[in-house]
């Protein structure tokens, strides 16, 4: 029998991010849905499966969505549909297609629901609108605000954090952010990342269910977390399998921190509402049964977090504050008193701990910088991931926001590094674009761009200056003229990538390659917020500019910058094609001899770009379809279709493409 165990992620996120006064939701009536007769049954039967998922009773606001976007199609223009078609996109992840109903639920009737502004002005915040935001947030404030004093703080609480994301989002991180992809994510909440020493394995906290018969929790109907483990073989991670011994049991168990011997796995394990940190210990290569830590910090209240200091003197852990310290969960600190025992834990203090939650503590690799995720300080919204440095006299330093694009209005935690490496780091969150729930992500710190600055034109050396005659003169100063400063005479590109099927930001990585040299200049990453980008050219000549996105076929432009160009920016919007089974892709500027299956050269710069999209896509597998002109007969520019399309396997597979990922067929004209 399943033990009632509070889960750890619902533990994380008991914090309230929003305060909703109609918890049914305003009723969508027949008689103001119905417009005409055609359709209207099919519509009416959407609107009654919706509700039912809306409900209490309901599975989820994800099939409540689903339903009411069916229904969408009939009638936009009801008001109580809208505000529940917005209030199921928030809540079933999908919060940045939330703001358009919620929006016109308001507009059509003011009255729809006291949270619509409230809820709006969120939503807005997720598309990276934040003025809009604060605009809904700032009239929701002054309506309910002024009817309830907690809705009034609660405005005021996202104001803030739209105003400190819009000031993050103005200096961004190069940093590269990819999806640790389907052998590690799920469906489901996937986090709380822990890695072996040596980096070649990790252990992670899911969701999921350890089979098909595993039990769903009522109020989610998802299953309670389990430890998943995966190896990183031959440049990858394996396909993520429950960890073996006793590790998971009849308690929701997450990883939290594992020794550098890697004998112990200390883990969160939930039961009975609450939850504690345990240890496991690894005997003839088995975890066995968890148990209580020997540390001294458990306590009525639950903990969920831990980590060790790199001389093991030290640990933080993270402890629900009950009625005292900072408010919500704090950092907490315990030192050790000889080998066997440990001090009382002591309350990090006001520098890292806010008046809201912090989660997922952990010291750096040398043991000066506290890393830790927050729902206070300047966030951007949700949890962001802080860092704090320990000052001279071990006081910890003020809590530094990690920057956008790592932090977004999405919740982001459990950064945890990549052992071996300075600029490698994992994280968790739950932005757009996951597989589902709370996605686990690699995250690589660029380098600086590199600028090829010409070399300057020899100068002929200046005419010596006039003898100095030195006069008993008295020089009377008018006025100082200030020469104005010598303009800038870059270039730089500028754009947006997009979703060319949705028109949706994507952040992709941009790459400036010199067309003459074939050396890359200069490297940036595209918001996922606007998809905007912006990188200064070295010069003004040719380049070849690659777009890559994860999940996305690449693209590849070139674009010409004479001496003779006029302006100071060259603007380039790129709309990239989403990878699916199925999708036809036309290559443009592939050429064969006349009658003959015989590449030319000017074919090469296209199958370049597919071999790029192949090697940026390990997985996809592409079928080549050869077509011919009109002319001759059916017969031979069949043969001839299958072997033009054959010449082109031949030079992927020369590019070192695997032959087994490609099937080609000719199809004639």
């Amino acid at each position: 029998m399943r033990v009632s165990c509070l889960t750890f992620c619902a533990f994380i996120f008991l914090v309230k991010s929003l305060v909703v006064y109609s918890q049914e939701g305003p009723e969508i009536r027949k008689s103001s849905f119905k417009t005409v007769k055609d359709g209207f049954k099919v519509a009416w039967d959407h609107v009654r499966e919706g509700d039912n998922y809306y409900s209490e009773k309901g599975k989820s606001f994800q099939d409540a969505y689903d339903e009411y976007k069916k229904a969408y199609l009939y009638n936009s223009n009801d008001a109580a549909l809208n505000y529940k078609t917005g209030v199921s996109a928030f809540y079933s992840g999908n919060r940045h297609e939330a703001a358009p109903y919620l929006i016109k639920a308001w507009e059509l009737d003011n009255d729809i629901s006291e949270d619509v502004l409230l809820l709006a002005g969120r939503a807005l915040a997720f598309q990276g609108k934040f003025d809009e935001a604060v605009e809904k947030l700032e009239a929701f404030k002054s309506t309910i605000g002024q009817k309830y004093k907690s809705a009034g703080e609660t405005a005021d609480r996202y104001i803030s954090e739209c105003k400190a994301a819009k000031e993050l989002t103005k200096d961004t991180l190069r940093v590269e952010i990819t999806n640790a992809g389907a052998n590690i994510n799920s469906d489901y909440d996937d986090y709380s990342i822990v890695f072996s020493p040596s980096g070649s394995r990790i252990y992670f906290g899911s969701r999921r269910p350890l089979n098909p018969n595993s039990v769903k929790r009522y109020q989610d109907f998802k299953p309670d977390e389990n430890i998943f483990v995966s190896d990183y073989l031959n440049g990858s991670w394996s396909a993520a399998t429950p960890a073996g011994g006793s590790l998971n049991t009849e308690l929701c168990e997450v990883p939290l921190y594992l020794s550098r011997a890697e004998d112990r796995l200390f883990i969160y394990a939930g039961y009975q509402g609450d939850g504690d940190i345990m240890v496991s210990a690894l005997k003839k290569g088995k975890w066995k049964k968890p148990e209580k830590e020997q540390l001294g910090i458990t306590s009525s209240l639950p903990e969920t977090s831990i980590s060790f200091s790199p001389s093991g003197e030290e640990a933080v852990f993270i402890r629900s504050s009950g009625n005292k310290g900072n408010g919500g969960k704090d950092i907490y600190i315990i030192k050790k008193i000889d080998n066997r025992k440990w001090a009382k834990p002591v309350n990090a203090g006001i520098t890292v701990n806010s008046r809201y939650d912090e989660e997922s503590v952990m010291y750096s690799k040398g043991g000066d910088t506290l890393w830790f995720s927050s729902a206070g300080h300047n966030t951007m919204g949700g949890f962001d991931i802080f860092y704090s440095v320990r000052s001279t006299d071990g006081t910890w330093g003020p809590a530094v926001n990690a920057g956008y694009p790592v932090n977004t209005p999405w919740n982001e935690l459990f950064y945890v590094p990549a052992p071996g490496s300075d600029s490698l780091f994992y994280f968790v969150s739950d932005r757009n674009g996951g597989l589902g729930g709370l996605d686990i992500y690699s995250a690589r710190l660029l380098p600086p761009p590199v600028i090829i600055e010409p070399e300057p034109e020899p100068q002929p050396a200046p005419p010596p200056p006039p003898p100095v005659v030195v006069r008993d003169t008295v020089i009377i100063i008018k006025e100082i003229i200030q020469a104005p400063p010598p303009a800038d005479l870059s270039v730089y590109l500028t754009g947006r990538i997009s979703d060319s099927e949705t028109g949706e930001s994507v952040m992709a990585r941009i790459e400036v390659i010199d067309f003459e040299t074939d050396v890359m200049v200069a490297t940036t990453a595209s918001s996922d917020i606007d998809g905007n980008y912006r990188l200064k050219l070295p010069d003004k000549k040719t380049y070849i500019v690659n777009i890559r996105a994860t999940g996305f076929l690449s693209d590849m432009k070139k674009i010409s910058v004479g001496a003779d160009y006029k302006k100071d920016f060259v603007q380039l919007d790129v709309p990239l094609v989403k990878v699916k089974v199925g999708k036809k892709v036309v290559l443009n500027n592939i050429f064969f001899e006349l009658g003959k299956a015989v590449l030319t050269k000017d074919s090469f710069e296209e199958l370049d770009k597919l071999t790029g999209i192949m090697n940026d896509n390990p997985t996809m597998k592409i079928e080549i379809s050869g077509h011919t002109d009109n002319t001759g007969s059916a017969v031979i520019n069949a043969r001839l279709s299958t072997e033009r399309a054959r010449a082109v396997v031949d030079y992927l597979v020369a590019k070192g493409i695997d032959k087994s990922r490609m099937t080609y067929m000719g199809y004639g004209p």
